[in-house]
């Protein structure tokens, strides 16, 4: 998944996505500045507007979803 995850990261244009652990709980990436990878790929961190972050090992992430387009 970290691969994906790099991937998304690196896209042109960006699209904002999801991340999704195995527990369940699912964090917004909106930027390319809002996350990043550790150099050996094991762990992701994002950070959030208010300067907090989590810090995900690789095997926790279970899924990447990307972000619906607004409805109009």
């Amino acid at each position: 998944m970290i691969a994906e995850v790099k991937r998304l990261l690196e896209a042109q244009p960006f699209e904002a996505f999801s991340v999704v652990t195995t527990s369940g709980k699912q964090y917004e990436v909106p930027s390319p500045d809002h996350a990043g990878i550790s150099p050996r790929a094991g762990r992701m961190v994002i950070w959030f507007d208010d300067d907090s972050s989590v810090t995900l090992a690789g095997l926790h992430i279970a899924a990447v979803e990307k972000a619906s387009p607004p409805r109009k």
